[in-house]
């Protein structure tokens, strides 16, 4: 074993060694105006890239659409080897559309809601070249922004070709040249101090991770995997929890103006305009509570604008409640608004703080939704880079994103001294965004020389088992990117031999898109891994496949892992997505054997009330097959598929998508929403129905494209 590895590290040696002299190219690409009002500053920043070994190139002009950015991009990466781009100032947006299978939690209603506020801002566009769209024209207020369809014959997963970055003012005019100005002479300033990343703080506001200690725990133990050099002084490495003070506004912002603090991860709610913080905290004693409870009701109250529905809330909330009118005194007198209105801003961050609060750290991560939304005109992660201090680089979502989802994949890139480009290029979905300059990186402490756009299998099975966790994570990760034959097995065999956390949750990432039984047979052990998120998310994907295999396990984690509060809530989750009555049955079984409770009976009518509850759901979804009930109804039933896979139902499901008499419009959303089955234990039915009305020139070109679309996107998980 030990030849055979030297061998292969000699081999890694040699190709790196080859490719050390080709030229990395880099592009700035900026409108005409903002170029010739910034030109020094660009200038001064091409010349440090330049300096640092990568040839960067200005193209300055007017930017009529994104189609003609992305052909130059194109143009550069196939003869200049572009790596990577920024965009500075009025660059186009594109706008897309019939992709939320792209995004991480994105499920708003096409039909319902206007393009503008259903489509997803995505720089995706620009860096997947591979992914193909129709253009579906301006927006007829804004020709900044252009709306696209994902189309049916384009590859149905992210895997970005190159990195970018955007750096777009927030302000008009002169304002916004002076603050993308200002921006490139910090960044050269910082720049040239080549500092360490070895300060950091994550902070975890309400309402993440359901509130679950158990899941904010683990956070210490997958940094010190992914820092270690962070955690050798005192001080240097903070976890704070929303619950630690009543209101955390103020320590967080001694902490975002700390001089020497790198990295700041935000777990968080968030909106484009704020990030929040804290809810309404404990009060201690009843007067105190009473107080807290009448301002949450002053302010349910001006939430509602008609004055007639206003006053049936109130009357709604009284009887409910046992309360009496004086609950809701104040509640529209100047005084008492400004009052609550400053207890509300002790909750969270909102843009008019950021100027004020002048964050320092030089990169900030925004777990959040919206933060990073850039179609707006100002927003939070725009606004922490102009925001006077030292941030250089804010990573965000430009719309909602999944509460559980991991914020951390192959972060110790940065620690290693990889750019934040080169980072997110690796873990990027369709709403993710690097606001600021993508070739930032911090001084690596280790940092092997590595060839990011090797494609040769060798070099990477050459790091599979390299001293740093980080490197061992991105070697399967470009493994899985280059179809590597051996890769189930591989996979399997790493996660029963990796005491790392973040290596074992890289497992369990990239598993699940292989044929076989190697992921469900995984999930019987990961559903108990030490690390909380990974137990979490394999508890979730049982109910995803949906074999009845799974069920002794979900009864024992709900029997026994109450405490783990996600993972407790993704065992309920999976109830309905089972077998009910071999799921009761078992839950019996297991609860008679239990020693540990002592009122079994009570035990039962809980689970009973939660099983009757999904039951009562899933009833919903029978609307789906139900030709009494109205389109409009069917059509809703429909959509809850998404993320509700009945799997026991499939077979009836499909007989509606392929029946001609049924309206074309519920065919359609049948189709899509099958397409989120991806690793149910019937997805091979589903493709092969898909594939067959595809192929059927007789049917409408929608429902064909549709189904064409719906099979591609399962078959992404079936390598």
């Amino acid at each position: 074993m030990f030849k055979k590895r030297l061998i292969l590290s000699l081999i890694a040696l040699s190709l790196w060694t080859l490719s050390f002299g080709v030229q990395r190219e880099f592009a700035i690409i900026v409108d005409q105006e903002t170029y010739a009002a910034c030109k020094a500053e660009i200038e001064g920043y091409r010349a440090l890239l330049k300096s640092e070994g990568l040839s960067a190139v200005v193209v300055a002009k007017e930017w009529s659409n994104p189609v003609e950015v992305k052909d130059h991009l194109y143009k550069m990466y196939l003869s200049q080897g572009l790596e990577g781009a920024v965009f500075v100032g009025a660059i186009p947006i594109a706008m897309i559309r019939d992709a939320q299978h792209l995004t991480s939690a994105f499920k708003m209603d096409q039909e319902q809601y206007s393009f503008m506020d259903s489509s997803v801002p995505s720089d995706r566009f620009y860096d997947d070249f591979d992914l193909k769209f129709n253009y579906l024209g301006p927006d007829s207020k804004d020709s900044l922004f252009h709306f696209y369809s994902l189309k049916a014959d384009s590859p149905q997963r992210i895997s970005c070709d190159i990195y970018s970055g955007r750096i777009k003012p927030t302000r008009e005019g002169e304002e916004g040249y002076a603050q993308i100005r200002d921006y490139f002479k910090k960044l050269l300033v910082e720049r040239e101090q080549k500092n360490r990343l070895d300060v950091i703080t994550s902070y975890t506001g309400e309402g993440s991770f359901s509130n679950s200690l158990t899941a904010w725990k683990d956070e210490g133990h997958v940094f010190k995997e992914q820092f270690p050099n962070a955690y050798k002084k005192g001080n240097s490495v903070k976890f704070l929890f929303f619950s630690m003070y009543p209101y955390m506004k103020d320590l967080v912002i001694e902490e975002l103006r700390r001089d020497e603090m790198d990295l700041m991860l935000f777990h968080e709610h968030g909106m484009p305009d704020r990030q929040y913080l804290t809810g309404v905290p404990d009060a201690e004693g009843a007067s105190a509570q009473s107080e807290t409870a009448r301002a949450l009701f002053r302010s349910s109250l001006r939430r509602v604008s008609d004055p007639e529905k206003r006053e049936l809330a109130k009357r709604g909330w009284m009887e409910y409640y046992n309360i009496d009118s004086t609950w809701f005194d104040g509640a529209f007198t100047s005084e008492q608004k400004k009052k609550d209105s400053l207890l509300d801003l002790r909750t969270g961050i909102i843009l008019e703080d950021v100027p004020v609060i002048k964050p320092n750290a030089r990169v900030v991560v925004f777990d959040a939704c919206y933060n990073g939304d850039f179609r707006e005109e100002k927003f939070i992660a725009g606004e922490y880079l102009f925001g006077g201090g030292k941030t250089l680089v804010s990573f965000g979502n430009s719309v909602n994103v999944l509460q559980d989802k991991s914020s951390s994949d192959l972060m110790g890139m940065l620690a290693l001294g990889f750019s934040v480009g080169e980072w997110a290029q690796q873990i990027n979905i369709l709403e993710s965004h690097i606001i600021g300059d993508p070739t930032f990186r911090f001084k690596g402490e280790t940092r092997p020389d590595v060839d990011l756009k090797s494609k040769e299998i060798s070099y990477w099975l050459s790091f599979v088992d390299h001293k740093e966790s980080a490197l061992q994570g991105l070697a399967l990760h470009k493994l899985f990117e280059l179809n590597y034959s051996k890769m189930p097995q591989l996979l399997v065999d790493t996660y029963y031999s990796s005491p790392y956390y973040t290596v074992r949750l890289q497992v369990y990432h990239l598993l699940q898109f292989y044929r076989g039984s190697y992921f469900s047979d995984l999930l019987e052990n990961s559903a108990f891994d030490p690390y909380e998120f990974i137990r979490r998310k394999s508890v979730f994907s049982m109910g995803r496949i949906g074999s009845d295999k799974f069920i002794p396990y979900i009864v024992s984690i709900y029997l026994n892992d109450y405490l783990d509060k996600r993972v407790f809530f993704n065992a309920t989750f999976c109830f309905d997505m089972l077998d009910t009555d071999k799921l009761e049955a078992e839950f019996r079984k297991q609860l008679d054997a239990n020693s540990s409770y002592t009122n079994k009976e009570k035990i039962w009518s809980e689970f009973k009330r939660s099983l009757d509850s999904r039951k009562s759901i899933y009833r919903m979804a029978n609307a789906i097959t139900d030709k009494e009930k109205s389109l409009k109804a069917r059509v809703g039933a429909v959509r809850m598929l998404r993320n509700n896979a009945y799997h026991n139902s499939v077979n009836e499901y499909l007989t509606v998508l392929k029946d001609r008499s049924e309206d074309i419009s519920l065919r359609v959303a049948l189709a899509e929403a099958l397409g989120w089955f991806t690793i149910s234990h019937e997805r091979e039915a589903i493709v092969e129905a898909c594939k067959e009305i595809a192929a059927d020139t007789s049917e409408s070109e929608t429902i064909r494209d549709e189904a064409f679309k719906c099979a591609a996107r399962i078959e992404v998980y079936m390598r």
